[in-house]
């Protein structure tokens, strides 16, 4: 009994050390690449990026608390609502922080310059968007 207890609060314990670890790591990379910042600097709200900050801990920690716990939230009628509000919310997360890691390895300024593209820079990121955003919806509908 009480090594099975031992054996449950050491789990607990690394489980909750490697969680803050890997958060940590995420969240230092985001930091890293400056995705809040920018955010921040772009619609002129710079002085609140501490709040934007904060916002993306606890964004995520009641996403990892959702993912591990897996809660029965029963909302017949706003439930397909409540999933396109998340998925808008978390697609926009995932298009900051993929465009903020291509600006930072100059991915775009030197594809362009391999390919010779002169004009049509904007076109040519929107069809990128655009083919992402096809694809996610196709899996959504076919896998989901």
């Amino acid at each position: 009994m009480f090594r099975e207890w031992c054996t449950q609060a050491f789990l607990f314990i690394a489980g909750i050390f490697s969680g803050a670890l890997v958060a940590a790591g995420m969240f230092a990379f985001v930091t890293m690449i400056g995705v809040v910042s920018r955010m921040a600097a772009r619609t002129k709200s710079a002085r609140m990026v501490l709040l934007y900050e904060d916002l993306v801990v606890i964004g995520a920690t009641v996403g990892n608390i959702l993912f591990l716990f897996e809660p029965s939230l029963i909302m017949p009628a706003t439930g397909a609502l409540w999933r396109i509000v998340f998925g808008f919310f978390a697609g926009v997360y995932v298009g900051c922080l993929s465009i903020a890691l291509a600006e930072l390895l100059n991915v775009v300024p030197i594809f362009s310059r391999r390919i010779k593209l002169n004009r049509g820079l904007t076109a040519f990121v929107l069809t990128f968007a655009f083919g992402k955003l096809c694809g996610a919806v196709i899996d959504l509908f076919l896998n989901g």
